[in-house]
């Protein structure tokens, strides 16, 4: 029993050793390469500066993989109306997990990837999730804490080798307002990758965690909303400038929405079809691009919506790592260009969070920084994103119905000459004729096909 026991143990102990081993390599090492490198430096005396760094990290990393934890279970139960509160359970069992077991990755890497009650298979979806959403706020906790990445910030030297993080007001609330519009934008890309439309009382959750804040305490804006940076700009209570740099954000989230839309949801229409399966990934579409654009600023959102049509490519087979959740409806077959530029999104945001200081001073990445010239070319340069971001079968639905029409068309065509010629015919039929030509029109120029792939991923029916 002793030995079963600890066979079952040994990757968890195999996990913890290889955590004990780099953060003792990094602490031990490093000081030792910083004393050969600065004579007036001690091993002894460079051991609490980096025991610092390695106690920051650690715990950035249990808070930020909690957070992932608790992003998973957002995932499951929102789409299905439940309540986000209470103790974690076994979707299978319904047994309530213990303490131990809600530990981010190594719980799961503990139970062998099973549950403790039933001993059924626990999705690996958890831990990966856990990791991405840990990975990606803690680099930018260690960025923002160490001064590297938020532009027009006063620099930390970081060329000694007893260097710390300076912590402020200002910047824990610029962080913890990053942390909040980052792990939002993870549950919504979360839910939409298993092809299920957003709760609305996630996007409205979205709305007042990311413009409330911005609203009451200017300070988080960081960038101003000008084209061009004002002299002199400080952002202290420029109340004003936030609401206008949430306006234009919102506007620049709704413009580049619709142009992606024509690979994403080609069959979206406000006007014609509010209710559609494809209106609905338009909307969500809109909702998770308004999240970055109030964050870094829409001169910045032309570069990041390529950056991410680019990674959705990219991060396809991680994708495929992450099983589909059961939807409210069912599940989806297979995720598509819109599932895996939901998933992109969140990279993107983070990747520019982390070198936003290196990015803000080069001059042609489009910014307050850069020339209006670099801003227009990278907004036209989106205009290319849906020609290689989209689903092949939804281009080739897109085409066939296409053809179709122009058939059609071409038979109405014909069909109306012909009735033109014949000069027997009376005049009462031929409008009667005109009127029922013109009603069979719309039948082959809808979208049809499309809009019913649309609904399919969205609302799948149930087994």
């Amino acid at each position: 029993m002793t030995r079963n026991r600890l066979r079952k143990k040994l990757p968890l102990l195999a996990t913890l050793t290889l955590i004990v081993f780099a953060a003792a390599a990094y602490i031990f090492g490093l000081a030792w390469i910083q004393s050969r490198m600065y004579a007036f430096y001690d091993f002894e005396d460079l051991i609490q500066p980096r025991l610092i760094d390695a106690t920051i990290v650690g715990w950035l990393l249990f808070f930020c993989s909690s957070i992932g934890s608790f992003l998973n279970v957002v995932a499951w139960r929102m789409p299905r109306g439940e309540g986000i509160g209470g103790h974690s359970h076994c979707p299978r069992c319904a047994n309530t997990l213990k303490i131990q077991d809600n530990v981010p990755v190594l719980g799961w890497i503990s139970l062998a990837g099973r549950c403790r009650f039933c001993s059924l298979p626990i999705s690996r979806r958890y831990p990966i999730v856990e990791a991405l959403v840990g990975g990606s706020l803690t680099l930018i906790g260690i960025t923002q804490l160490y001064s590297l990445s938020l532009p027009a910030q006063f620099v930390h030297a970081h060329e000694g080798p007893l260097w710390t993080p300076r912590v402020s007001p200002e910047l824990l609330a610029i962080l913890t307002y990053h942390t909040v519009a980052v792990s939002t934008l993870w549950a919504m890309a979360l839910i939409r990758i298993d092809g299920t439309r957003l709760p609305t009382r996630l996007i409205v959750f979205a709305g007042i965690a990311v413009v409330i804040p911005m609203l009451a305490y200017p300070t988080v804006m960081v960038v101003p909303w000008q084209a061009t940076r004002p002299l002199y700009w400080v952002p202290e209570g420029l109340h004003v400038e936030a609401i206008m740099r949430v306006a234009t954000a919102l506007v620049a989230a709704a413009l580049f929405g619709r142009v992606l839309a024509k690979g994403l949801c080609p069959s979206a229409d406000l006007k014609l079809d509010p209710l559609g399966g494809g209106t609905t990934r338009l909307v969500d579409l809109i909702a998770m691009l308004s999240i970055p654009a109030i964050v870094i600023g829409w001169q910045s959102m032309p570069a990041l919506v390529i950056v991410a049509a680019i990674l959705s490519l990219l991060l396809r087979p991680m994708l495929r790592w992450i099983p589909i959740n059961d939807g409210p409806k069912g599940q989806i077959a297979d995720r598509g260009a819109m599932e895996a530029f939901a998933f992109a999104l969140p990279f993107a945001l983070t990747l520019h969070l982390l070198f936003w200081r290196v990015l803000w001073e080069t001059p042609y990445w489009p910014s307050d920084q850069s020339s209006r010239n670099v801003i227009i070319v990278s907004a036209l340069l989106v205009l290319v994103v849906p020609w290689f971001v989209r689903d092949r079968t939804t281009a080739a639905t897109t085409a066939a119905t296409t053809d179709v029409a122009s058939v059609d068309a071409v038979a109405d065509e014909g069909v109306g000459r012909q009735a033109g010629v014949d000069e027997q015919a009376p005049a009462g039929e031929a409008e009667i004729a005109s009127a029922g030509s013109a009603n069979e029109l719309p039948e082959h120029h809808g979208d049809g096909e499309s809009d019913q792939r649309d609904q399919g991923r969205d609302h799948a029916p149930g087994p």
